[in-house]
């Protein structure tokens, strides 16, 4: 109660700081209001996923993804070649600016790219980008990147949201977590750490009638449901990441509607460097525990292959790079014979771990425990919200269940949390066939053979992996009034497109 009351006060900051002294006199504010899950660290490059519709308003990329046609599209950079994958050169958008009055150019890019080596920062990209051998301002608008190896599609790697195009004279470290600035179509007004945040249309900004909209608040909600009181009572207008659930709720009510820009995954992760799943015959057990047709009904209400997919491998379905391999069917008595064999003639006991206020999180998280006890596997669950879950748990805990969005280009995805060095490697995956055809799949040149890497990987998974991929449809929902709300697969909100009616 307390902390409803806390939000319900907040949202009445913005329009009395920023109406006027006269609110008859003063000009109509247009104003999109957000509620989002509650972030960690909002500096670029260690910034955990959470601040979606903050940061992807204030910073920009060198590229972007097409929302509707998925297609690669120049940003602050207007044109790029490469050759043979080794060598990039990108051109430079000119009379640009960032908030603070300096000039975007070449030195910034250098500087964004470089940083991601800096091991003072932990950056989430540095295994990615440790393949650059160097970087060069040709002059103030061009940069040369020259890798030490080929990279095919190394362009994609800059989609990703840790890759925000940072100042180079900026101090991100001291003020990166209370003052955010970028080239983006809103400025940082008012930051509430953990609590709120008022963002305010860019006057400079280098797009001729973007932004639409003047101002953007956003709330920091830990609990979903106080988000979707605050949409049902038009306290706000956006609340992405809702469950299947509050769709069934908010369907046919007048005023709002559920959209859903993509798919995304769940990754039902097991800890490989310590017992039980150290072992493949327990994993194998896990797995022939599932059945995916149960899993779909029960957490998405929907039947699978239609909205839910479920998979072993970290492939989404939707991407040409997936293979399809036939689902491995349930099989109680083989998972318990694989117990058996591996040491567990009994069953074993283990816990996961997953993020209560994340969609889909309690409703896949119980479906697989009920599913594995009848294997002989007795799973306590740990749910936690998830600002607490990343903290605390995640990396650290037997089994996770985790919100992972996809990546255009799989690759991002594989080096980031499969590879051995990986930052976010939930599994604590280190084989080094796996590693070798991450590799390959980066350097491989022809599209023909980087496919054939492809299979090859998902069919290891298959038979080695410590994964199960149930993916889920993104669900968001929306006031009626907004208009024009674009959500690519690079899971960066593009609200300088957004207007209210």
């Amino acid at each position: 109660m307390r902390r409803t009351l806390l939000v319900v006060l907040l949202l009445a900051i913005p329009m009395m700081v920023f109406a006027g002294g006269d609110a008859e006199k003063a000009a109509p504010v247009k104003q999109i209001r957000v509620a989002e899950q509650v972030p960690g660290l909002i500096t670029p490059g260690v910034w955990d996923g959470q601040a979606f519709s903050m940061n992807s308003s204030i910073y920009e990329y060198l590229v972007e993804i097409n929302a509707e046609t998925g297609a690669l599209e120049p940003l602050l950079a207007t044109s790029w070649e490469t050759d043979a994958g080794k060598v990039w050169t990108f051109k430079l958008r000119q009379g640009v600016t960032f908030h603070d009055g300096s000039v975007f150019n070449a030195e910034d890019v250098k500087y964004t790219l470089e940083r991601t080596q800096d091991p003072s920062i932990g950056h989430l990209k540095k295994a990615d980008f440790e393949v650059m051998e160097s970087v060069r301002a040709v002059d103030d608008y061009t940069v040369e990147i020259t890798l030490k190896e080929a990279r095919p599609t190394f362009v994609y790697q800059l989609t990703d949201y840790s890759m925000a195009i940072l100042s180079s004279d900026y101090d991100y470290a001291s003020l990166g977590e209370s003052k955010p600035m970028g080239t983006g179509p809103y400025t940082m007004s008012q930051l509430v750490p953990k609590e709120s945040a008022l963002l305010k249309k860019n006057p400079n900004y280098w797009v001729e009638g973007l932004p639409k909209i003047d101002q953007i608040a956003i709330y920091f909600v830990s609990d979903i449901d106080a988000s979707i009181s605050m949409l049902e009572s038009d306290r706000v207008d956006v609340v992405p990441f809702v469950s299947p659930e509050i769709k069934q709720r908010l369907d046919g009510v007048d005023g709002i509607k559920i959209i859903s820009p993509y798919q995304e995954m769940r990754f039902i992760s097991m800890r490989v460097d310590e017992a039980p799943f150290n072992d493949n015959r327990v994993r194998l057990a896990f797995k022939y525990a599932m059945d995916p047709k149960i899993i779909a009904r029960n957490v998405a209400k929907m039947e699978l292959n239609d909205g839910v997919f479920y998979d072993e491998s970290p492939i989404m379905a939707s991407l040409a790079e997936y293979k399809n391999i036939p689902l491995r069917g349930r099989d109680v008595e083989k998972a318990k014979e694989l117990l058996k064999e591996a040491g567990y003639p009994n069953g074993l006991s283990t816990e996961l771990y997953y993020a209560s206020d994340h969609p889909f999180g309690k409703e896949l998280s119980q479906t697989i425990k009920e599913l594995a006890a009848e294997a002989g596997f007795d799973i306590v669950l740990k749910g936690y919200t998830r600002d607490i879950y990343l903290s605390q748990y995640w990396l650290n805990v037997p089994i996770t269940l985790t919100g992972w969005g996809g990546r255009i280009d799989p690759s991002m995805l594989l080096a980031l949390a499969f590879k051995g060095d990986g930052p976010w490697n939930e599994s604590h995956l280190d084989d080094p066939v796996l590693n070798d055809l991450i590799e390959k799949v980066s350097r491989e040149a022809d599209p023909d053979q980087r496919m054939v890497y492809y299979h090859e990987m998902q069919e290891w998974f298959f038979e080695n992996g410590p994964l199960i991929n149930v993916q889920v449809p993104l669900l968001v929902a929306i006031s009626d009034r907004v208009v024009d709300y674009k959500h690519p697969l690079s899971q960066l909100p593009q609200y300088k497109y957004m207007d209210i009616l």
